[in-house]
């Protein structure tokens, strides 16, 4: 089971992000939006939630597979502007899924943390 992290650590990362220098934030930034996609759908298509928890069952009971089209898994991506990084939801009801764990809603989850430590090392600045 995954752990969740506190709301605030994500608020605490982009006050550290803003700290670096321009520069640094912005290599970070362009390294970390690929980095966060490939871990999303990482985890949307082997049916998890991005903390690594089984995803949550439907109404009936059943397993969700959130899978008639593939758009919602082809739409999960991140990219980056200048020094944010923000997440592309090009489809309306894309924002419901998020309580199935599609995307973090409450903190940030320990395997991206750790993804971006390690951008943030590479890129020789401080430990976020």
């Amino acid at each position: 089971m995954g752990l969740r992290g506190d709301s605030k650590k994500l608020t605490t990362f982009a006050a550290k992000l803003r700290a670096l220098p321009v520069t640094m934030a912005a290599a970070v930034a362009s390294e970390a939006a690929p980095a966060m996609t490939g871990l999303t759908q990482g985890a949307y298509s082997s049916a998890q939630t991005v903390y690594g928890d089984a995803r949550p069952r439907g109404v009936d009971g059943q397993p969700l597979t959130l899978h008639k089209t593939g758009a919602t898994e082809a739409g999960l991506r991140f990219i980056n502007v200048g020094t944010i990084v923000r997440c592309v939801l090009p489809n309306k009801y894309q924002r419901y899924l998020i309580r199935y764990g599609i995307l973090p809603n409450g903190g940030m989850p320990a395997a991206w943390r750790a993804k971006l430590d390690t951008i943030v090392h590479a890129q020789k600045g401080p430990a976020l």
